[in-house]
């Protein structure tokens, strides 16, 4: 049986983008139990998109926000977890689009143990200004044809999805998973100590292949399409590098300050 499907949104001031990705949302073949839009401080904009969202009724909404403190996506996350009603849950940023079928392949790619990372093309500068307003199937000819995307593997859908189990952490991201609220939950969720841009997600999953809870990397299936934004200041990945050299060595399950602060409504 296929799970009910909470979809966290990550964002902050990126309210164009924002609006893309919820038009996206609002066409998928199989929609999401609930949206969360996971919001780390952003101004009323933002606000204004979620409510447009919201009037529709698709679904469950809700807006999650916590006033900007520098980059504590770890905790914004970890608020819309509790809120969140379904067993599973599926996380996006909110600069990458969804495609038709990424609810639906995250529900048939859901596994008992397991949790899932799905890839990303990459669009660039240029497409990324109008990507994602108009036709989906005639934006990723063009983006392709026209030398606008990275990662074309991951542009279209393959009829049978690749995937296989991965012991590492390279290429672990946030933008496309997929996890049981169970697994989440025995990990204490994301670190609220990992302040700053980076490693929050690659993390985690060092804590959930710790509790034996294996990472499926996914193939030609649950793709998403990332837009170009201007790098996010990096000053603290290599900090949170030798933290994650030492979590790795210690064999560390779970953190201190994580999914526990935050009880479920």
């Amino acid at each position: 049986m296929k799970p009910s499907i909470s979809l966290i949104l990550g964002t902050y001031d990126q309210p164009d983008y924002l609006r893309r990705v919820l038009r996206a949302v609002h066409g998928q073949v199989s929609l999401p139990a609930e949206v969360l839009v996971a919001d780390d401080g952003s101004d009323e904009r933002t606000a204004q998109v979620f409510e447009e969202f919201a009037a529709a009724k698709s679904c469950r909404s809700e807006h999650v926000w916590q006033a900007h403190e520098g980059f504590r996506k770890a905790r914004i996350l970890n608020e819309a977890i509790a809120r969140a009603r379904s067993e599973y849950m599926v996380f996006l940023d909110g600069d990458s689009i969804p495609h038709p079928r990424f609810i639906a392949d995250h529900q048939a790619l859901a596994r008992p143990r397991r949790f899932v990372h799905g890839r990303r093309a990459l669009i660039n500068h240029s497409a990324s200004r109008t990507f994602g307003k108009g036709d989906f199937r005639k934006e990723r000819w063009d983006a392709l044809f026209e030398g606008d995307v990275q990662g074309w593997k991951n542009v279209y859908r393959w009829p049978f999805p690749f995937w296989r189990v991965r012991r590492d952490l390279r290429g672990m991201r946030g933008c496309n998973f997929g996890i049981w609220r169970d697994h989440l939950a025995r990990v204490n969720g994301y670190n609220e100590e990992f302040n700053g841009w980076g490693r929050e997600n690659s993390e985690l999953a060092v804590r959930l292949m710790n509790n034996s809870v294996l990472r499926m990397e996914v193939r030609g299936w649950a793709l998403c399409y990332h837009l170009w934004h201007t790098p996010l200041e990096r000053s603290k990945v290599p900090a949170k590098d030798q933290m994650l050299a030492e979590e790795v060595a210690e064999g560390r399950q779970t953190c201190r300050v994580g999914l526990s602060q935050h009880p479920r409504p």
